[in-house]
């Protein structure tokens, strides 16, 4: 999760989504189509879950039993407002995953996401040394590229970029066994490679986004096209660079 997205909690009637969150949502319901994972499953954690906007998208496509969001910002008046904003979906909030862990109990069959969490972290082993659970799927998904780290990263809280290699070296000390992997988001990796040597002071962040509705269309749409060029293209062993990386994988 991103610090930034509890800014506008309470303030659900006024907010406009960013259409990189939008856009997201949208690579990881697409991820999730061509990962093999048999769906409905079990059970969906989501891991750094923030405002819990992916979880509740993830609830209507019915892709699981069971749905949890885990965030260590989930004090009790954060996740009543979370039930009022997105009404009485089944969705379990959690503060930590020892919690979790302790109050239900691993099963199989389980689908971990972690997407843009790690890098938050000063040690990937916080969280990693906890998803030890075999026959299970997991999602990991981080910012790419060290180069292009700017004020904006550390505006969000985070310690580090990766290249893939980084994250699969990372995912393989802790025994996950990766089946697919990539980058997305290649078009915003330009962007923000500009970024990085004309405006190093940015303070743009998710939730001050002024953009009109027409204007988060566009993005979302171009984006949706940028995903889906680079998708294909990897199915023919063609890999481009893009502005996060993932690796989807089983234990």
């Amino acid at each position: 999760m991103d610090l930034t997205e509890f800014d506008r909690l309470f303030d659900k009637e006024n907010y406009k989504r960013h259409p990189w969150e939008i856009s997201r949502c949208e690579v990881l319901l697409q991820l999730l189509k061509t990962s093999g994972i048999t769906f409905p499953i079990k059970r969906i954690v989501d891991i750094g879950g923030g405002d819990a906007f992916v979880i509740n998208e993830i609830y209507k496509q019915n892709l699981a039993e069971e749905y949890f969001s885990i965030d260590t910002a989930y004090s009790s008046e954060i996740t009543t407002q979370l039930k009022v904003n997105y009404g009485e979906n089944p969705i379990q909030y959690v503060q930590n995953l020892t919690d979790y862990f302790t109050n239900y109990p691993a099963e199989e069959n389980v689908l971990f996401l972690c997407m843009d969490v790690l890098e938050h972290l000063e040690k990937e082993y916080e969280i990693l040394k906890h998803l030890t659970q075999k026959n299970n799927h997991f999602l990991f998904a981080v910012p790419a590229f060290q180069s292009v780290f700017s004020n904006h990263d550390v505006l969000l809280g985070h310690y580090r970029r990766y290249n893939l290699k980084q994250l699969e070296r990372v995912l393989n000390q802790h025994n996950f066994q990766i089946q697919y992997k990539g980058y997305y988001f290649t078009s915003l990796l330009l962007v923000r490679w500009l970024e990085s040597i004309f405006n190093k002071n940015k303070k743009a962040s998710i939730d001050n986004w002024t953009g009109s509705a027409f204007k988060t269309k566009i993005i979302t749409t171009i984006l949706k096209m940028d995903f889906g060029f680079t998708h294909l293209l990897q199915k023919f062993g063609i890999r481009i660079y893009g502005l996060s990386c993932y690796c989807i994988c089983k234990k």
